[in-house]
């Protein structure tokens, strides 16, 4: 099996008890189309997974199973990607308690079901024929994970389509047991790229962790999504499953996203951090030799003179750009509003 080692990092891990399944799969056999972008998808997100500002995981949590080229053979295979989950209940079978939150994440080919089990989604496997779709619905493995106890929460992300075509064996072969109904109520986040019979897209896209890296063909989904795990707060400045689907939905199009945030008499919204930024491209004009940001209620000075070009990190909300010329008197403002996603500014 394709299962790629991930470089450790060292302790301590912020989020110790967090685990993440990652898969990606570009390569097909003849009659269905390679792809580009899956795998980037998966190290792009294994990034964000193990950044200790970030996801905060420890790498040894975090298998990341990724198609290894055309030649034979055609892995991963669902078997494959059903073994690993199912470890988590042979490890609850010896005493372990169970995890803190679980990350599927998945990306490749997908296809739905027909009515009436259409809100179902699976991920094309690497053994698929034109004749006979071989999926693992991501779904059914998230609520077999969640609803069995073994872990409090669990994030499903699908950067696949979601497609109903031809013959199709769709599947996901877990241990089933548990009870929605029971309490408490265990929150959750499943994210689709497409909605019910529609496709997703893959395209040349900016680095969305570092604005200074090469781009790469990446999924939109998985491009949005991980801007937005660095900047979508909510009012209380924090980045949750309701602030993530905000932002995914003005920034990916149209995209089924589904989430609970647990009891509803005492919801635990699942929290991903706080934002770190939006990256501001700032060059100079008419004059200016640097440039300072300050709060646009305040106006305290928050990054003090630099040169430019430059990119600056600031959260979304109301700034004051100045232009400085080289005896440090400004030559202009320029009132910003900082809105998640990115933007270019000229002072």
């Amino acid at each position: 099996m394709p299962l790629v080692q991930l470089p450790a990092t060292p302790p301590p891990h912020i989020n110790p008890d967090d685990h993440a399944l990652v898969v990606g799969i570009n390569d097909y056999v003849a009659g269905i189309n390679t792809l580009q972008g899956a795998i980037n998808d998966c190290n792009l997100f294994c990034r964000w997974l193990v950044d200790p500002t970030m996801g905060g995981l420890n790498p040894a949590n975090i298998s990341l199973v990724v198609s290894a080229g055309h030649q034979p053979p055609a892995e991963p295979v669902r078997n494959q990607i059903e073994d690993i989950l199912a470890t988590y209940f042979d490890r609850a079978n010896t005493g372990w308690l169970g995890g803190r939150r679980l990350y599927l994440f998945l990306a490749g080919h997908g296809l739905s079901r027909p009515p009436p089990n259409h809100r179902d989604c699976a991920l094309v496997m690497a053994d698929a024929r034109p004749n006979l779709l071989r999926g693992l619905l991501g779904g059914v493995a998230a609520d077999s994970m969640r609803l069995t106890g073994l872990f409090k929460e669990v994030m499903l992300v699908m950067d696949t389509c979601a497609e109903v075509s031809g013959p199709a064996e769709l599947l996901c072969n877990l241990p089933f047991y548990g009870d929605v109904t029971l309490t408490p109520r265990r929150p959750f986040l499943h994210i689709h790229a497409a909605s019910w019979n529609a496709t997703a897209a893959e395209k040349l896209l900016p680095d969305p962790l570092d604005p200074g890296a090469a781009g790469s063909w990446q999924g939109v989904l998985t491009n949005a999504l991980l801007r937005g795990l660095t900047t979508a707060s909510d009012d209380a400045g924090r980045i949750t499953s309701s602030s993530l689907k905000r932002f995914i939905e003005a920034a990916a199009g149209g995209p089924r996203i589904e989430f609970d945030d647990g009891e509803p008499g005492a919801p635990t919204p699942m929290v991903f951090g706080t934002p770190r930024g939006v990256p501001v491209n700032v060059s100079l004009r008419n004059g200016a030799a640097r440039f300072q940001v300050r709060d646009g209620i305040d106006f305290g000075v928050v990054r003090q003179a630099q040169t430019a070009p430059a990119t600056v990190m600031l959260k979304p909300g109301l700034w004051l750009f100045d232009g400085i010329d080289a005896a440090g008197l400004i030559t202009g403002s320029q009132a910003v509003s900082v809105r998640e996603g990115g933007m270019d500014v000229a002072i």
